[in-house]
């Protein structure tokens, strides 16, 4: 039966047209070369070569042989290449999950950096709600997950990246809008537009709990999912809320965000399930905890660490 070296000499010989030339470019001696192409032909039951005492000069068959021979290996060096590419997780397929609150923070900088580094990797992304996370990350759907600690499973790896403070989100007509911070106590009298506690546990604890320490509750008058809607809500003039830091970047008319003097710290970081085998998951770690590093070095040289990111606690991702 034909094999694959038999068909890497006789291409070598059918470039050179020399056995001498091209035994030395395949470093064999002549006669192993010379019995592979006899047995090639034997196998194939036709004279690919004629020879005689000054050249070697191929056959009309041989002229065919090799350049189906030359594609079929040019083909299995790329599948080869390939294959080993994808065991080493720089092709293939990669799927991210990711909340509103991340599209507007740790998301862009993080495709970037994966994109550049894993160009043939294909990124698939899908935004979601904190609440789904969890599933989609346990049957396949997605590899990975940024979202709010707290996803409720055993089976999911969390590594922290980022930290920010809340702000406040007041329609433009607002006359707390004039001021350039806010105690959260100022609020006490407003409407506000939240969310349900079920959509992002950890981000509507946070929220609770800065109105209480303030002294009051928040008076909940509409509730939405989305980071996003509750900012056009507000712009809206249908009430205030509080949100993560990263959403003045929104820069929606109609709305203005303003720091507050004090703060919670809201915490985002990437889930991934411990039974998934991709192989692409390793690089896109890396890429993160490159990410949470540079978060960490910026907090460090931050002049105020209490109103913008802070260093995200130790890698807890086992």
């Amino acid at each position: 039966m034909t094999d694959i070296r038999q068909l890497r000499y006789f291409t070598v010989l059918a470039e050179t047209l020399h056995f001498g030339r091209a035994a030395d470019q395949l470093h064999i001696t002549q006669p192993p070369l010379s019995r592979q192409i006899a047995a090639l032909e034997a196998e194939l039951g036709i004279a690919l070569l004629v020879r005689n005492s000054r050249s070697v000069s191929l056959t009309l068959a041989g002229e065919q042989f090799y350049r189906h021979a030359k594609a079929l290996l040019a083909d299995l060096d790329t599948a080869v290449r390939t294959a080993q590419a994808t065991a080493r997780g720089e092709r293939g397929e990669l799927r991210l999950s990711f909340t509103m609150s991340a599209a507007w923070s740790l998301l862009p900088a993080l495709v970037k950096a994966y994109s550049d580094a894993r160009p043939q990797v294909e990124l698939r992304l899908d935004e979601t709600l904190p609440r789904d996370l969890a599933q989609a990350l346990g049957s396949g759907a997605a590899d990975f997950g940024i979202a709010f600690p707290g996803q409720p499973s055993d089976q999911l790896h969390y590594l922290p990246l980022r930290r920010e403070p809340l702000c406040a989100v007041l329609p433009s007509a607002h006359p707390l809008a004039a001021l350039e911070r806010l105690d959260v106590a100022q609020l006490a009298a407003a409407d506000f537009v939240s969310f349900p506690r079920s959509t992002a546990p950890a981000l509507h604890d946070a929220l609770i709990d800065c109105c209480r320490q303030a002294g009051f509750a928040p008076r909940i008058r509409l509730e939405t999912h989305l980071q996003q809607t509750i900012v056009n809500l507000v712009g809206e003039g249908l009430g205030v809320s509080l949100v993560p830091d990263s959403m003045r970047r929104m820069r929606l008319d109609g709305a203005v965000f303003r720091p507050l003097l004090s703060s919670p710290q809201i915490e985002q970081g990437l889930y991934w399930s411990a039974n998934n085998a991709n192989p692409c998951l390793g690089g896109f770690l890396d890429c993160a905890r490159d990410l949470a590093a540079r978060l960490r070095s910026t907090a460090r040289r931050a002049p105020s660490p209490g109103n913008g990111d802070t260093a995200p606690p130790p890698d807890r991702s086992g």
